[in-house]
């Protein structure tokens, strides 16, 4: 029996937790260790490091972030592990008290000076967090990819330059900061030589790409540019929706652009929207929604809405329900009002209780049902094209259409065993249950 081959170098395994921002994140860190000499293995092979990317956004992502955390340093205790190195946005908000409590990790490290965190690692010591160098990857940056072949993200900016009530992002991830287009395409072709069919841009705001250099949007020149690569599918992600013009909407007409609109609307209540110092209302909403759908017939529109904000009443959340089942949001994710510290809401009176939060989402997540089964009723019968991504029965495949981005939207399952990570096939959508379709190849 062939031995399996001891690792040149010291080993290194990654957990990865919150978005794909942080996803990418752990890629460009994952390819400066191995430019480094370091060798990516998977956590269960006794590595040298574990690595684990946070998130500390709402109070759900900042628990489940601890109970990593705590999890690996019992592997350290047990030896499962040597040494273990927890970084992004979770230390990066907490840094002092997460020093003191997990005293025992080898590395505490935020979200910047990623090449210095990177040199710690590699030359296998405790170092402190310098917090000094704000990071922007670009193309010169090596990523190792842990999505699927066929599938990969591009950060086109990191940080923000929004004031929402309810968000610590801009106390996180410092001011808006664009990559270049050219940055961006030269990723994108990489990408694309490796076999990506479906490539995913995002940002923290994508509307605001290259306004940060004194332009309007720079997003449709983005779109123009890397439409010309000739990716399958070309998906733009977190729109922010009291910034989207016409000519943003243009780009979307690209050969190769998704008609997939997400619009983070977070409310419709004028009064709410205020209080969150957000822009919009009931009607512009609605109005950006009718020139979408006129202009995309066949556009899928995703947003996501914070239920139970301080002072929302029953009349507010009322226009929100209303709001979601006219607009006939195809996805919706809904989130319960998360006090975050440092935060303009964290004080505002007039917070909800629990079950007044629980009751709310899961009245808006019903529409959102109904929603969502009206949509993939209109898809059966129809022929469209899957990507797969992994076997799921001893018989089937599960995978995405184009109209399911990444983990938020559901899966399709089909009757017919693909590669894993393979390439594009033409499905017949037969039915579906809940948020899983399922097809037969065609």
């Amino acid at each position: 029996m062939k031995k399996n081959k001891k690792p040149a170098g010291p080993t290194v395994s990654f957990v990865s937790l919150g978005c794909f921002k942080n996803t990418v994140d752990s890629e460009v860190l994952a390819g400066m260790l191995k430019e480094r000499g370091m060798e990516i293995v998977s956590e269960y092979e006794n590595p040298d490091w574990l690595v684990i990317n946070t998130c500390g956004f709402i109070r759900d992502a900042k628990e489940e972030s601890i109970e990593e955390i705590l999890t690996a340093l019992e592997k350290k205790e047990k030896s499962e592990i040597k040494r273990l190195a927890v970084f992004g946005c979770l230390i990066q908000r907490y840094h002092r008290e997460l020093k003191v409590t997990f005293n025992q990790a080898d590395i505490l490290w935020g979200v910047n000076d990623i090449e210095e965190l990177a040199d710690a690692i590699a030359a296998g010591r405790p170092a402190d967090y310098p917090d000094q160098k704000l990071f922007l990857y670009t193309d010169q940056h090596r990523r190792q990819s842990f999505t699927t072949p066929n599938s990969s993200f591009i950060k086109i900016s990191e940080g923000c330059n929004m004031t929402c009530g309810f968000c610590s992002i801009p106390q996180i991830r410092g001011p808006f900061r664009s990559r270049t287009i050219a940055s961006i395409l030269k990723e994108a072709e990489t990408l694309k030589k490796r076999g990506v069919e479906e490539l995913n841009l995002i940002s923290q705001n994508s509307t605001c790409f290259g306004k940060d250099k004194g332009m309007p949007s720079q997003l449709p020149a983005l779109l123009r540019e890397v439409s010309r690569l000739g990716f399958l599918w070309l998906r733009v992600l977190y729109l922010m929706p009291e910034e989207v013009t016409s000519e943003i909407l243009d780009g979307f007409s690209r050969p190769s652009v998704l008609p997939y609109f997400d619009l983070p609307f977070q409310h419709v209540s004028a009064r709410v929207l205020k209080k969150m110092n957000r822009g919009g209302s009931y009607e512009k909403n609605l109005s950006l929604v009718h020139d979408i759908r006129k202009r995309f017939p066949d556009a899928v529109l995703r947003s996501t809405f914070i239920v139970g904000f301080p002072g929302e009443s029953e009349d507010d959340f009322k226009q929100l329900l209303d709001f979601a089942a006219e607009a006939r949001l195809e996805r919706i994710g809904a989130f319960a009002f998360s006090p975050e510290e440092n935060t303009a809401s964290f004080k505002l009176p007039n917070r909800k209780n629990p079950q007044t939060l629980e009751n709310r989402k899961n009245r808006l997540l019903n529409v959102s049902d109904q929603n969502m089964q009206k949509f993939n009723r209109s898809l059966v019968g129809q022929t469209l094209d899957f990507l797969p991504l992994a076997p799921w029965t001893h018989d089937s495949t599960i995978g995405r259409v184009w109209a399911q981005a990444p983990e938020v939207d559901g899966h399709c399952e089909v009757k017919n065993k693909f590669n894993e990570g393979g390439p594009v096939f033409s499905v017949r959508i037969n039915g579906f249950q809940n948020e899983m379709l399922h097809g037969e190849k065609s």
